[in-house]
């Protein structure tokens, strides 16, 4: 046995070595980039400011491996009575999506609220403006929803897979 692993020529052995380190590369980079494909930037703009924000939040489509960068949140002048443009990239545009958003009120209490679920494909853009010119928009929130659901009594809940995130310049 030993002399017939003596008799294999050289160059077989350099190309079972050439395989087993192509084998290991492939397999290295499988793992380093088996996370979550790049969704794009949410481009946000309220009067002549515009900024483009990564995603804060970034899952697979099941919700299951996420990436979490809390840096990414954009930041924007926002008074009161400003509209927010909202410019969404193709890869959101290909599920269902929604605005959330808060906001302080003409006393100074912070209310909350919700754009409807856009329908994959339905839009690419979005305006966010307030009903009273003297409410001021604190956060905007794009949130992507997942393949991921939970089954409650009022009906499916689907997870947030990805949300991009402006808040206004100066707010805690």
């Amino acid at each position: 046995m030993l002399a017939r692993l003596r008799a294999v020529p050289r160059w077989v052995w350099i190309a079972v070595v050439v395989v087993v380190v192509v084998v290991a590369a492939v397999v290295v980079v499988l793992v380093v980039t088996s996370g979550p494909d790049d969704p794009g930037d949410v481009t946000f703009t309220a009067g002549p400011a515009s900024v483009q924000a990564e995603p804060t939040v970034y899952c697979d489509l099941m919700v299951t491996d996420c990436e979490t960068d809390p840096s990414n949140v954009a930041t924007l002048p926002l008074p009161a009575g400003v509209a927010v443009d909202l410019t969404i990239p193709d890869a959101v545009l290909a599920t269902p999506w929604q605005v959330a958003f808060t906001y302080l009120d003409d006393t100074g209490a912070q209310q909350s609220g919700r754009s409807q679920v856009f329908a994959p494909n339905a839009r690419g853009s979005f305006r966010l403006v307030l009903p009273d010119p003297r409410w001021r928009l604190q956060r905007v929130e794009v949130q992507q929803f997942g393949a991921s659901q939970t089954i409650t009594p009022q009906g499916s809940l689907f997870s947030t897979r990805s949300t991009w995130v402006l808040t206004a310049a100066g707010a805690a």
